[in-house]
């Protein structure tokens, strides 16, 4: 009696994609074959994977019964069910030839006598598919050629389902952009973890997924890492340009996978140290900050730490009002756990701020005038640069056709069987190629910018020691890690003193400022210190000095290297030495 074996195959790949699904293939076998429901079939097979490749599980089951013979048919809906490439395909044709199995389908039945019609309609299937994976690469290149991304929009953007096959793009979704793009701002102050930007957008927000459903814990921290929203897209492990519209720049993208980390969240504090990421120990370690709150015991004087104790732990003493805070940075010891420098406190730490700082203070006229003569020279450079952006471009337009040369010779005809490029090969070709058109295209942003560039250091450099000492004594701890990033300053502390180094350009600034201080000292009239020690005993001679007469006028003690100064005409001279050396410090002398 014959023994049949049913295989229903649907394919889940994009390049083999099958209009009939598993069930309607069941519905045509009873409605085409005669007696379907009488046969004795002893196996059934369903199967969603693409038979381009060898290795499918079930059909390879199906294969080991056929050759213990437990079936002797099989049925299916079409041959390119069973098999799109040689291996399962001879397979096939070996059970045929030499086992006499019988493949059935609703359009016919192949046996010994049709093994040549059987090659033929495998070969086909083979080209097919072959054709169809070809077909496919050159439509997904040229979407990605356009900037569209293959792929779901993530949340915040739309999939535009308007257009034609090949001409979607993904839109901007009025409902949910401009609360994702809250969702990043949050993230880049550093103060929130994702979970909690995810409590806030769905509890006080009301974000929610085109689903309906609200976003789950793990979709946040991919949302965070996703590089779609930064205007472009990642497929098969490059990244491509997109024609959407960005959420968020590069440099935010940055930023925010370094405050998420590597392995998870780590860039949030409780407490903001302006200084704390700026400085170094002498030992090479990491300074860290941290908090004391502090009350002294009014009955025995003990210091106690006022956020965990409400009395005295020593004498029960009820707490005073009046509570001290102090803020110290110190060196954390990972690198040298015997690292013995001491801790430093904030305000002092801030007081040699403040004479570093002084050191580049200039006045708003010189920077106005430095700035002027900066921007007269980056006029010179603007047709010297626009002779460079076109020789680049015109390399870059050469590049772009030797892609679009490397894409139509690898899907020509001439290449079906890699006679020109194997895959490996055009891969390797097309990364170069995209390697250095993307160095071109970087070449064309620096020319464009570097003008800009220097020009913005520049005016950031003089504006920060124009506001530097003001931001340090009065602005807020974000102004300040602003301040200190714009700096540059590399600091280290070695007993409580810090050690610096200026660098460029505010190594030019001090220079500047130095100038000027020495010229500003030129017209200042210099004090002999012979004159004032003289001018000493004068004063002591002629109690009233000033506006004020001395309460207990005496003759002081005569002391060595002293001219004696005694009588009149020795007293006026000394006054108009005095008078003539101290002019801006000019006071009425009674003689």
């Amino acid at each position: 009696m014959d023994k049949y074996i049913v295989y229903r195959r649907k394919s889940t790949d994009t390049e083999d994609k099958q209009i009939l699904s598993l069930e309607s293939q069941e519905n045509v076998f009873r409605e085409s074959i005669p007696n379907y429901d009488k046969l004795n079939i002893v196996a059934n097979f369903d199967e969603a994977k693409s038979a381009k490749c060898p290795g499918r599980k079930k059909f390879n089951e199906m294969c080991t019964m056929l050759n213990d013979g437990k079936a002797n048919n099989i049925i299916c809906w079409q041959l390119n069910r069973l098999a799109r490439n040689p291996i399962d395909g001879g397979a096939l044709l070996w059970f045929v030839q030499e086992k006499g199995i019988k493949i059935v389908t609703p359009s016919k039945i192949y046996d010994q006598n049709d093994v040549l019609l059987m090659h033929v309609e495998f070969m086909m299937s083979n080209q097919f598919i072959t054709d169809l994976r070809k077909n496919t690469v050159r439509g997904l290149n040229d979407k990605l050629r356009m900037g569209l991304a293959p792929q779901l929009a993530p949340v915040g953007y739309i999939n535009d389902k308007t257009k034609k096959q090949g001409l979607k793009d993904i839109l901007v979704d009025s409902s949910r952009f401009h609360l994702v793009r809250k969702m990043w701002d949050l993230l880049l102050t550093g103060q929130y973890t994702p979970p909690r930007i995810l409590q806030i957008a769905t509890d006080e927000w009301g974000l929610r997924q085109r689903t309906g459903n609200s976003l789950s814990r793990s979709k946040i921290y991919d949302l965070f890492r996703n590089i779609f929203y930064t205007g472009k897209f990642l497929y098969k492990g490059e990244i491509h340009q997109g024609n959407h519209y960005p959420m968020i720049t590069m440099d935010e993208y940055n930023k925010a996978q370094g405050i998420m980390g590597v392995r998870g969240f780590q860039g949030v504090y409780r407490h903001i140290f302006p200084f704390k990421g700026f400085l170094r120990c002498m030992c090479g370690g990491t300074v860290s900050a941290y908090e004391r709150y502090r009350k002294i015991c009014p009955g025995c004087h003990h210091k106690y730490n006022a956020m965990l104790n409400e009395s005295c732990p020593k004498c029960k003493t009820p707490a005073p009002e009046k509570m001290s805070y102090f803020c110290y940075y110190q060196c954390i010891n990972r690198k040298q756990p015997a690292c013995m420098q001491s801790a430093i406190r904030s305000d002092e730490l801030e007081r040699q701020l403040d004479t570093i700082l002084s050191n580049v203070s200039l006045p708003q006229e010189f920077i106005n005038w430095a700035l002027e003569k900066l921007r007269s020279e980056s006029q010179k450079e603007q047709t010297d640069r626009q002779t460079s952006t076109n020789e680049v471009q015109n390399n870059v337009n050469a590049t772009t056709r030797k892609l679009d040369m490397l894409l139509n010779k690898y899907l020509s005809p001439e290449n079906k069987q890699g006679e020109l490029f194997t895959d490996e090969e055009y891969k390797h070709e097309k990364a170069e190629l995209i390697k250095e058109k993307t160095r071109l295209e970087a070449s064309i942003s620096n020319l464009s910018n570097r003008q800009m560039t220097w020009m913005n250091v520049a005016e950031m450099a003089f504006n920060t020691a124009r506001d530097c000492l003001e931001i340090l004594h009065t602005g807020t701890n974000d102004e300040k890690i602003e301040m200190m990033y714009s700096l540059g300053l590399h600091l280290r502390i070695e007993d409580k003193i810090l050690r610096y180094d200026w660098p460029e350009p505010y190594k030019t600034i001090i220079s500047a400022s130095e100038k000027l201080q020495q010229r500003e000292e030129k017209f200042e009239p210099v004090e002999e210190i012979a004159t004032k020690r003289q001018t000493f005993y004068f004063d002591a001679r002629n109690p009233v000095w000033g506006d004020r007469r001395d309460s207990n006028p005496q003759r002081p003690a005569p002391q060595a290297g002293a001219l004696p100064l005694c009588y009149g005409h020795q007293y006026r001279f000394f006054s108009i030495s005095y008078l003539t050396i101290n002019r801006k410090n000019y006071r009425a002398i009674r003689i």
